[in-house]
């Protein structure tokens, strides 16, 4: 992914932490790469800075940074 998406959690999701979202969606990123994206605010929740232990819901919406392939 070459590009900044936005992408909006569905509900068969459900409520789970933000870095097991990310482990799902992206399986080649790795814990540490979602925690420094988190840290440096790459990585956020509906326009807001987020953390690896955070929530997601349905309908929230996760920027997503450039990921290595």
């Amino acid at each position: 992914m070459s590009a900044v998406t936005l992408l909006t959690v569905s509900e068969a999701e459900g409520e789970q932490r933000l870095d097991k979202w990310f482990k799902r969606r992206f399986p080649q990123v790795t814990q540490g790469a979602v925690e420094k994206m988190c840290r440096t605010g790459q990585v956020r929740v509906d326009g807001a800075r987020a953390k690896a232990s955070d929530r997601v819901a349905p309908g929230m919406t996760i920027r997503v940074p450039p990921l290595p392939d």
